[in-house]
């Protein structure tokens, strides 16, 4: 899946699941609507860690969350107790054989050790832990290091913001569906994303600030544009990760439209560019999306 030379690739992987963006939201992110017969859902894409201060609902967001009944996530964050996402995580990033994360490694072992002192970062935190665990980790470390944290990422403030408004939430997929997608990468796969990660750890902010700044001005292009050239050689991937979800989404926001109630929908920022995301696919059969 990936080699060194796509050093955008990871970024890429961390924005289809778990958006790792940088910067303070100053502009105003894009919001499309989807009309039915009978109500209306909104779109909306998200990044997850954010400094505080670094997103606020306003704007066109702000209109569309006041004109909705339901909050949806991709996973209902209101159902998840910190024992379920616990559990639920370990489950995944254990390895069932119980080998160990340099073991997993095998002969990219010692590569994994020079690059994880070369960035200063001491990885036996993550020792009983799969690759792409290890990864993500390193990556989200590295960020709250920075002060960039969930509590200040969009989904937690609006889910925030409808807990106190009363409006229930809803989830796309659940956290164990979520997270299948990374355990279910290939070996050489997760090596990968665990060497770039310790590569990009010490200059992530550099790494992540043009595909932040696309989303902060609502500017699809920049995003759809990396996404197409990283992902160019690892076609089968890209289908896992962004395509086949996108497409069964669209089945539960055609569904959502058959209901009375208008619905925010928030996904990460990647779901929403190209001709196969999904306002695209959404626009395919033949319903009314507006991007405002």
């Amino acid at each position: 899946m990936i080699d060194a030379s796509c050093s955008g690739l990871r970024l890429l992987v961390a924005l289809a699941v778990v958006l790792f963006p940088f910067g303070l939201a100053t502009a105003e992110p894009a919001v499309w609507a989807v009309t039915g017969k009978h109500n209306t859902v909104y779109l909306f894409g998200s990044v997850h860690l954010l400094p505080e201060g670094g997103f606020a609902i306003a704007g066109e967001l702000e209109r569309a969350y006041r004109d909705s009944d339901r909050v949806c996530f991709e996973v209902d964050i209101g159902a998840l107790t910190p024992a379920t996402t616990l559990s639920v995580t370990l489950a995944r990033a254990v390895d069932p054989e119980g080998r160990g994360l340099y073991e997993l490694l095998g002969p990219s072992a010692a590569r994994v050790r020079e690059a994880a002192d070369t960035a200063g970062i001491d990885l036996s935190q993550f020792a009983p832990f799969e690759p792409w665990f290890a990864g993500i980790s390193v990556s989200v470390l590295a960020l709250q290091q920075r002060g960039f944290v969930a509590d200040h990422g969009v989904e937690q403030i609006i889910h925030e913001a409808a807990d106190r408004d009363g409006k229930p939430g809803c989830g796309l997929e659940t956290l164990d569906e979520q997270l299948a997608l990374l355990d279910g990468l290939a070996a050489d796969e997760q090596q990968e994303l665990l060497l770039q990660s310790l590569e990009e750890a010490q200059d992530i902010e550099t790494e992540t600030k043009q595909l932040f700044e696309a989303w902060r001005d609502g500017d699809d292009e920049p995003l759809a544009r990396q996404f197409k050239d990283d992902f160019a050689d690892y076609p089968e991937l890209a289908e896992r990760l962004i395509f086949a979800r996108n497409a069964r989404w669209a089945d539960q926001v055609v569904a959502l439209l058959k209901q009375p109630d208008d619905v925010l929908v928030v996904v990460g920022a990647l779901h929403l560019v190209g001709d196969r995301g999904l306002p695209a696919l959404l626009e395919g059969r033949g319903l009314q999306v507006d991007r405002r």
